[in-house]
């Protein structure tokens, strides 16, 4: 026997697989809540239980809506308020892990098991387990500045996979707290705090020119020197608040030049740490940039099913809050990790948004300063790269070929790389000569830098040359290659 309609007063708690339909599916990827809605509206349970949809009426009486004004909402434009989405969320009681905002403060949002489980990942170094002051509505104190600069003042990494799981989780779901002035030490005014962020910006720089093992002492110094300016210093919010993004944007940049020397456990622990000022900071897309990176990292040289968790984390957890141009970054690395992993579809997929993106992004947008160097060319870099990936040179090599002819050998070790890659195309189209010629200009370019990324990038190579090993072009490259230091006889 069926029931009536009217006799339903509130919305039920729904399990998870309530929401699994087609219709929810398609309506959150659109972040349309008029359309989420709707499909409560119309859901096949309410069919069954009914014999009819949700009326407009009942549902608007729980959402303080007019029918009229639910029907707009239906139909509509998709709804930007924030506070109309939580109401919404709230009432309907919306799985969070669902939803594209955060919803209400002080509420705990994680994703589902499935993404928990699966971002467990694996790195090397040892580790032990800290703590982080990142609970709702919870202040930054100087206690935490504490905290923070005795992170980056260590020589051993002290996160693990689960204090970045953690971190990542608390990042997407929880409002940032409140930094509060220091009370000791000497005062800190803005034009220290700008000072602090074009010293960043410039040793940014440096790492188009400098690689890795060249570079990392330095980064290192500014950034255990910026966190001990946190700590120490006497500063009013806003400047408190500038002195927090820049230990983020070092603590990314030390990351990034520790895995190019190879120390990945020391570079996921600078990711975790940059992950915590930029929470503190409340700079998302900063946040957002260290888990993308860290996602690359794990791209490379751990599980790339894991790799695309943590890049779509950083998309999702984002959002809007991200300019285009940013958002592009993300989803590059998203693409990466798809072809890393051998998903063709979702990659080529994520491509397409990369490009879309892209060319929606616009002089206009205030961009953060470290996505200064994502232009067309790096675009295709990265497109031809994920094509060599999924086994599909023929479509690597012009992207490839062309984005080379915009590079000098002042970037040597960025040449070396992408040179690297068209050589393997080469490769896997049968075309030795011409790989071995690319391998060697990319071989020669690797002996100038101090990149392990680059070091193994050759190593590679030797091995796709392997079977062509009685040709003489080639084993003339690997005793090249021997001689020059950079791959060692076993």
């Amino acid at each position: 026997m069926r029931q009536r309609v009217d006799e339903l007063n509130a919305p039920h708690h729904f399990k998870d697989d309530f929401f699994e339909t087609a219709e929810f599916r398609v309506a959150f990827e659109k972040e349309h809540m008029g359309k989420v809605i709707k499909a409560y509206r119309f859901h096949p349970h309410h069919l069954r239980l009914y014999g009819k949809a949700l009326n407009q009426e009942l549902v608007g009486r729980w959402l303080n809506m007019s029918q009229s004004q639910l029907s707009r909402f239906e139909s509509g434009d998709p709804e930007l308020n924030l506070e109309t989405l939580r109401h919404c969320a709230s009432v309907l009681h919306l799985p969070p892990h669902l939803l594209w905002f955060k919803t209400a403060p002080g509420q705990v949002i994680f994703p589902s098991s499935e993404l928990s489980d699966a971002l467990l990942f694996d790195l090397p170094g040892q580790s032990q387990r800290i703590n982080v002051n990142l609970e709702s509505g919870s202040e930054w104190t100087a206690e935490d500045n504490h905290r923070l600069s005795d992170l980056l003042s260590t020589t051993e990494p002290l996160f693990d996979h689960k204090n970045v799981l953690r971190l990542v989780h608390q990042w997407m779901v929880l409002d940032p707290p409140q930094i509060v002035q220091v009370s000791s030490g000497r005062h800190v005014g803005q034009g220290m705090a700008e000072q602090v962020g074009q010293r960043v910006a410039s040793i940014r720089r440096m790492d188009d020119f400098v690689a890795g093992r060249d570079l990392r002492d330095v980064v290192e110094k500014e950034t255990q020197a910026t966190a001990a300016l946190v700590r120490e210093a006497r500063y009013h919010e806003s400047v408190g608040n500038r002195l927090l993004v820049a230990v983020g944007e070092l603590c990314q940049l030390a990351g990034w030049v520790n895995d190019d020397a190879g120390r990945y456990g020391h570079a996921a622990h600078f990711y975790g740490t940059g992950i915590s000022a930029a929470y503190a900071a409340n700079d998302m897309p900063l946040a957002g940039n260290l888990i993308s990176t860290l996602a690359y990292q794990i791209a490379n040289v751990g599980n790339p099913k894991d790799a695309v968790l943590l890049a779509r984390t950083a998309v999702r957890g984002t959002g809007r809050n991200a300019t285009a141009k940013t958002r592009a970054l993300f989803m590059e690395r998203v693409a990466y990790a798809h072809a890393r992993a051998g998903q063709r579809k979702s990659a080529e997929i994520a491509l397409l948004e990369v490009e879309k993106l892209f060319a929606h992004s616009s002089n206009r947008e205030a961009e953060p300063e470290w996505v200064y160097w994502l232009n067309e060319d790096e675009i295709n870099v990265m497109a031809g790269r994920c094509f060599v990936e999924l086994g599909l040179p023929e479509r690597a090599v012009p992207l490839l070929e062309a984005a080379l002819n915009g590079y000098s050998d002042e970037k040597a070790r960025e040449m070396a790389l992408y040179t690297s890659w068209l050589a393997e195309a080469q490769i896997m189209l049968g075309n030795i000569d011409e790989g071995v010629a690319r391998a060697t200009r990319a071989l020669e370019l690797t002996a100038r830098t101090a990149s392990t990324r680059s070091d193994n990038r050759i190593e590679l190579l030797v091995e796709r040359l392997k079977p062509h090993s009685n040709s003489s072009i080639v084993s003339d490259f690997v005793e090249y290659a021997q001689a020059l230091g950079v791959v060692y006889v076993r």
